[in-house]
């Protein structure tokens, strides 16, 4: 086997069997592959090939009737070491192996199962996941060993389990999941083993510093212990942390064997007591607290590394960790004597210092470390809360007390304090305008939909270009269900165009079609992949600044790379949900519920005696449905699956009407038209009507409805109620 750490160089080793998507995904992500070895003859064999990856076939048939595993195991760590091989990742590989493996490469056998390990384990986790009727799941990259996916965990992601899933369907989300998240785990696990110049040792260490190790996520755990030791710290290892520093050789103390006291409770209490936390917390240039702990016998601890029970992907009582949030909070709060380390990426950090100079750390990385703990725990105790919120919520909407109920028998209960922890995700060009900074952030620890959109193009994307994106994406998904293909287009938040047709570029004409001078500079936002044809009218169209897509067909992304260089071009996955929509005001924060469409056309109430036609309820849905999308007051009239005419962000109900007939031209006739609110006279209907609709669609609720339906009636136009406004500010 190789030697990672020593040259620098750390050689992987995949093992599939199937289709090689997994291993498409590593190559795509620039992950150095020295050999692939199949099982069976497969698909991955070939994208090896087409890779230029070395592949090695291992025929389980070669190997007896009732196949010797063990014989099998062997010759297959034969094959990887005479690679060089250090670690190994399995990628949909279909043979168990027998020990010899873990024994060749310990702690370095990769695997990845489509669920939230412990939960679901086996063959058939999706469908154990739908069985048990779970609204999470998702994938979990794990250290494989002896048993069955039941590794130490190197990463997870959550993937929702949505309405109508199915196995196949829920299995594929998880898979594109898998396939970034994979690689990337890979990868910061091979550079974690390249960064550390240090193998196990097992010479005697320590000279009175101690470092109090006591981590769930053993990631680079053997490497940054040995390189401890090597600098002469003493290591105290609590429960598995211990088992494992013993399974590397490297020399150590049990905290059971510096608190004289035995681990208890089901592992609930290990490292809550005082000679540890003395330790971490003595002021040593305070001589009663050097005196205190002379009188006790107690050593001073220098540094602290841990990380936390997974809470976030796995939430239950017993995933609140509650000693390992303890020593964080006490080795930051000494953060001018102690280091702490929550992170795994740090250790290389930390471990750079040790060689340069000793035990000691600057004063610098122990205060960025004792920063980055607190704002761990402050996340990791808002996702508690959180989820505190979401079992009340559970609990009360059995038998919830009327007043937490609106009369639509939607939950309307608030929690009594919001506890946000957002993490840095992506830095923009600029804010709103040049002078100001602008960045994304999301909910710390969580993956956002952002996360995995992928820009093909253009300049680097602004504080605007991400809000717009975000308001054409949401509204071009809130349209596609109408019909085949959809098409939005957006301006400062404003839909200035919307249409839905039976194929992607009349879905885009007809958007564009609706507003071309406001189009200029804005944003495009289409249901389907572009294909070349597309690519080549918005080319000839006015320009604009983001179009967002699933995908783009590789004559899409030449064309738009020729011809429009700055466009930013984001390919994205569906969008997501959030719990709260927050807006900040002076001084604090307006909290509500999200936005959403609740009463369909099956709840609306048709008022006149002139009914919609069969092809107006298509406008009529249209029409209501991107209203929702623009500022108020706003009015939009739709004809033949196209917005035609779309007025918003007036202070009176007439003035949107006047700006959406202008803007129709005549194309609004036999359509249909929308309000956001009630119209309060008849006036603003009268407006309306002026473009020839032939229905509207208005949430009704006025004390003036009945002289509104009968100046409906009077101009001949169906009159809808959907029984909910839709202001949006």
């Amino acid at each position: 086997m190789g030697s990672p750490g020593r040259g620098g160089e750390v050689r992987l080793g995949v093992l599939a069997s199937g289709s090689g998507t997994v291993l498409e995904a590593m190559l795509s992500a620039g992950t150095d592959v020295c050999v692939v070895l199949a099982d069976r003859r497969c698909r991955a064999l070939q994208v090896a090939a087409e890779a230029g990856v070395p592949a090695e076939l291992l025929l389980r048939g070669e190997y007896g009737k009732d196949f010797d595993r063990a014989a099998y195991t062997r010759q297959l760590v034969k094959v990887l070491e005479g690679y060089g091989v250090d670690v190994v990742a399995m990628a949909g590989f279909g043979t168990i192996f027998s020990p010899e493996i873990f024994a060749a490469f310990p702690g370095r056998v990769l695997n990845t199962h489509p669920a939230l390990l412990p939960a679901f384990k086996g063959w058939h986790a999706v469908r154990d996941a739908l069985a048990a009727g779970v609204t999470v799941t998702g994938t979990t990259v794990h250290l494989a060993t002896e048993r069955v996916d039941d590794g130490p965990v190197l990463a997870q992601q959550e993937v929702p389990v949505l309405p109508g899933d199915t196995e196949q369907t829920l299995h594929e989300r998880i898979k594109a999941v898998e396939r970034r998240l994979y690689p990337q785990t890979i990868e910061r696990f091979l550079a974690q083993l390249r960064q550390s110049q240090v193998r196990p040792v097992t010479t005697t260490g320590g000279t009175g510093v101690k470092a109090l190790l006591s981590v769930y996520d053993k990631t680079g755990l053997e490497d940054f212990a040995a390189a401890l030791v090597a600098s002469g710290y003493g290591l105290v290892a609590s429960g598995k942390t211990a088992a494992a520093l013993e399974a590397a050789g490297l020399p150590h103390e049990t905290v059971e064997a510096v608190t004289d006291w035995p681990e208890m409770l089901g592992g609930r209490v290990k490292t809550l007591h005082p000679r540890l936390h003395a330790g971490i917390l003595a002021d040593l240039d305070d001589p009663r607290h050097r005196d205190d702990l002379a009188r006790h016998g107690i050593d001073p601890i220098g540094l602290v590394v841990c990380n936390l029970y997974p809470f976030r992907s796995q939430p239950s009582v017993e995933m609140i960790d509650i000693g390992g949030v303890t020593l964080l909070r006490a080795a930051a709060k000494n953060w001018a004597r102690v280091a702490v380390v929550v992170d795994p990426a740090d250790y290389a950090l930390v471990t750079g210092k040790v060689h340069e100079g000793g035990q000691a750390l600057d004063d610098d990385l122990r205060l960025y470390l004792a920063r980055k703990a607190f704002a761990h725990t402050a996340a990791y105790d808002a996702s508690i809360v959180s989820w505190l919120d979401d079992v009340a919520g559970a609990a009360a909407s059995a038998g919830p007390p009327a007043e937490n109920v609106g009369a639509d028998g939607h939950q309307r209960r608030l929690p009594p304090t919001l506890h946000l922890s957002l993490e840095l995700a992506q830095p923009l060009r600029y804010g709103e305008n040049p002078h100001q900074s602008g960045a994304r952030y999301r909910n710390t620890g969580q993956a956002s939909w952002w996360d995995d959109v992928v820009q093909h193009g253009g300049m680097e994307l602004s504080y605007l270009n991400l809000y717009d994106a975000d308001a054409a994406w949401r509204l071009v998904h809130e349209i596609a269900d109408l019909s085949p293909a959809a098409a939005v287009v957006v301006k400062h938040a404003n839909p200035c165009g919307a249409a839905v047709a039976a194929g992607l570029l009349d879905a885009y004409e007809g958007a564009f079609e609706c507003d071309p001078m406001s189009a200029f500079g804005g944003i495009v936002a289409l249901s389907a992949p572009v294909d070349e044809q597309l690519a080549a009218t918005m080319v000839a169209n006015a320009k604009a600044d983001v179009v967002i897509a699933p995908g783009y067909s590789d004559e899409a992304l030449r064309l738009f790379a020729t011809k429009r260089k700055n466009m930013r071009v984001l390919a994205a996955p569906a969008p997501g949900t959030d719990a709260w929509h927050v807006r900040q005001v002076s001084g604090g924060w307006l909290v509500q519920t999200p936005y959403r469409l609740e009463r369909g056309p099956e709840k609306w109430q048709v008022v006149t005696s002139a009914q919609p036609s069969e092809d107006n309820w298509q406008d009529l849905q249209l029409a209501w449905r991107v209203c929702a999308a623009v500022k108020s007051n706003a009015i939009v009239l739709a004809a033949n699956g196209k917005a035609v005419g779309i007025g918003g962000g007036q202070q009176n109900r007439v003035s949107p009407g006047e700006l959406a007939v202008a803007r129709a031209a005549g194309r609004a006739v036999g359509g249909a038209g929308a309000s956001d609110a009630f119209f309060p006279f008849r006036d603003g209907l009268d407006m309306v009507a002026a473009a020839g609709v032939s229905c509207i669609v208005q949430p009704g609720g006025s004390v003036r409805d009945a002289e509104v339906i009968a100046a409906a009636e009077e101009h001949g136009i169906a009159m809808v109620f959907t029984g909910e406004r839709q202001f949006r500010h």
